[in-house]
């Protein structure tokens, strides 16, 4: 009795020492997958948030390199626009990360090497699912509160900016729209506001327009009501342009302003002027400081969403941004299941597959995403079930793969 005991003793001893062995070696074996997939998402980060970028790059250098904006607001519009870009660069950066992670792992034998050590695919994929759950889980907050947030200050300091260089906006030989009026400079001189050789116009509004009755025909004719047409032309050598918080006033200089009448082509009114002076209000200039969808968050959406169902009127756009902002925080989670079967399965090569296979997936994903969005906004499918088309698709064939894998 006293050898038996002893003898199971040391068997538990054994068993104790062959677990620990077992726990220590798994998690050797985690943080060394997490770090390698951790490391390709960051190049992944890198990579697409360059490309997002380059659109704001070039935008931003002109605005500090030709028209003279100061580096610091520069910068601050750069800060306040990288929310934006992370929120399509992130979920991409996880598929490419874990693609290229998993495939070098395939290509270098060693998805081979852990299955023969007795390691089953759960422990190899949780390294990585559990991470990826924990990032989409930050990405809901971060898409529905703090890229909106950063949106709008991205418009407060682009304001702030069009505020003391009102010519910004102007390019040389450029029509440009404000509102209504369409204004054509042949030079800028943005260091004393002044343009050179403008032209301005403005265009009738479909609002213009009256219907009446031909007597003798009977019959519906649209007509311009006369003394109500707003079309006119200025033409003048030059401009001065001024900013003020509620609008912009432009003072015209050695020009003449013309103006049709509608009832009669040829009776034309035209006046000459040495200086001319009138002003457009910032409605006319910009759109209306009213929230923007893209800068409310996504309760404040919902909110204007319910208004608008109360009174029996479609907020299309609202409940499209609403159910966007999900779709891109859960992306990574579809991501990560279609991308861990191709990565562990690819084989010899596999890194460059994985590369390769990231632009292919991505194709595949933003299609089914842009038809998603054209039937929601046409009314054909209700956007809280359309949206999902790309995820729920990418996770199903991710799904079957991984099924298929584990059958092997």
């Amino acid at each position: 009795m006293q050898i038996s005991g002893t003898v199971d003793h040391k068997m538990t001893n054994n068993k104790i020492i062959s677990f620990s062995g077992r726990h220590c070696m798994i998690k050797k074996l985690h943080l060394y997958i997490a770090k390698e997939s951790f490391g390709s998402f960051l190049f992944g980060v890198a990579v697409f948030s360059i490309l997002f970028i380059l659109d704001y790059v070039f935008d931003l250098a002109d605005l500090f390199l030709s028209k003279g904006v100061s580096f610091f607001l520069v910068l601050k519009l750069f800060a306040f626009a990288l929310p934006n870009i992370l929120k399509l660069a992130v979920p991409i950066a996880v598929l490419c990360g874990i693609l290229i992670a998993y495939g070098k792992l395939s290509e270098d034998n060693e998805i081979t090497a852990m299955k023969s050590s007795g390691m089953s695919y759960k422990t190899i994929l949780l390294p990585t699912i559990i991470p990826v759950c924990i990032m989409s889980f930050f990405l809901l907050f971060f898409n529905h509160f703090l890229v909106p947030a950063m949106n709008s200050n991205f418009r407060n300091i682009y304001q702030e900016i069009l505020t003391k260089r009102p010519l910004i906006k102007f390019n040389e030989k450029t029509i440009v729209e404000l509102g209504e009026c369409r204004l054509y400079a042949n030079k800028v001189n943005r260091k004393n506001n002044t343009l050179h050789e403008v032209n301005i116009y403005k265009f009738e509004n479909k609002d213009d327009y009256y219907y009446g009755y031909d007597d003798e025909k009977n019959n519906k004719k649209s007509f311009f009501l006369q003394n109500n047409s707003k079309t006119w032309h200025i033409a003048a050598s030059s401009a001065k342009v001024k900013f003020y918080q509620n609008g912009t006033r432009f003072f015209i200089y050695d020009g003449y302003w013309q103006k049709a009448n509608p009832s009669d082509i040829n009776n034309m009114t035209h006046m000459t002027f040495k200086s001319y002076c009138f002003f457009l209000p910032h409605a006319e200039i910009v759109k209306e400081q009213t929230l923007n969808i893209l800068e409310a968050s996504s309760p404040e959406i919902l909110k204007t969403i319910k208004t608008h169902k109360e009174q029996g009127i479609l907020f299309t756009a609202g409940e499209i941004e609403f159910w966007i902002r999900w779709v891109y925080a859960l992306s990574p989670i579809a991501f990560v299941i279609i991308a861990l079967p191709i990565g562990i399965m690819a084989g010899k090569g596999g890194k460059t597959i994985g590369f390769g296979m990231s632009f292919g997936i991505i194709l595949a994903y933003y299609t089914l995403l842009i038809l998603a969005l054209i039937l929601s906004e046409k009314e054909y499918a209700p956007a809280n079930l359309i949206m999902w088309l790309p995820n729920v698709t990418t996770a199903a064939v991710g799904t079957c793969l991984l099924i298929k894998m584990a059958k092997k």
